[in-house]
């Protein structure tokens, strides 16, 4: 190859899309998304987790989280805001960046996990290319699939590594069947996903009354 092509090639693959074009592309991929319920089993590091989990998703409420021991608890922003067991269990997953469909939302979930998404070059995710939204160097980063737009990975300091793999169409919606949260030690919890559908809710499915209805959680 002559230094011209080779110096070509050089700047082909150098060029990365910008990370608020990225944004963009996600919010429009998700603009009509809505209101899910994802069944899902669940193998956890702590012994007393329980065997399988519902998490009703929504895109602009957050979520809340039942288990098969009673325990029941509302996360919204990244933060559990009540809970039949505070603080929240490690296995507790916030799957929020997963639903997030409007570019200023995405924003500002990347600028509180300290995510410069301006900030942006490709790695390889499996078997496919990816952005990084924050660049392999940053101690926060966001991985998003390249051709579906996928979310497949979020490290931010302090916290559990989360990786979302094995995407496939549940009727349709698209969304991943393992999900894994992990730190040095390994995996912390994984959440295999049995099914995921269409949901109801509103406002007032996300009241603290939701959990305080679950009454006392089973021991295992």
């Amino acid at each position: 190859m002559s230094a011209r092509l080779a110096a070509l090639a050089a700047a082909l693959l150098a060029y990365v899309t910008p990370g608020d074009r990225v944004l963009g592309m996600l919010a429009d991929a998700r603009a009509k998304g809505s209101p899910l319920r994802i069944e899902a089993s669940l193998t956890a590091r702590e012994s007393s987790a329980p065997a399988h989990l519902v998490i009703e998703l929504h895109p602009d409420l957050g979520e809340r989280v039942s288990d098969d021991q009673g325990g029941r608890w509302l996360v919204s922003g990244g933060r559990t805001t009540a809970g039949t067991k505070l603080p929240a269990p490690p296995w507790l997953p916030d799957l929020a960046p997963l639903a997030l469909r409007r570019e200023s939302e995405l924003r500002g979930w990347l600028a509180a996990a300290g995510v410069d998404f301006q900030q942006n070059e490709l790695a390889r995710c499996g078997d496919d290319d990816c952005w990084v939204l924050g660049t392999r160097q940053s101690p926060s980063q966001l991985w998003i699939e390249k051709s579906a737009l996928d979310l497949r990975r979020i490290v931010r300091p302090k916290q559990p590594r989360a990786s979302f793999d094995q995407w496939q169409e549940f009727g349709k919606v698209r969304f991943p069947t393992k999900i894994e949260l992990a730190d040095d030690s390994g995996a912390i919890a994984t959440f295999h996903v049995d099914s995921v559908s269409a949901a109801s809710l509103a406002a007032s499915d996300f009241a603290p009354s939701w959990v305080q209805a679950a009454g006392p959680a089973k021991s295992r």
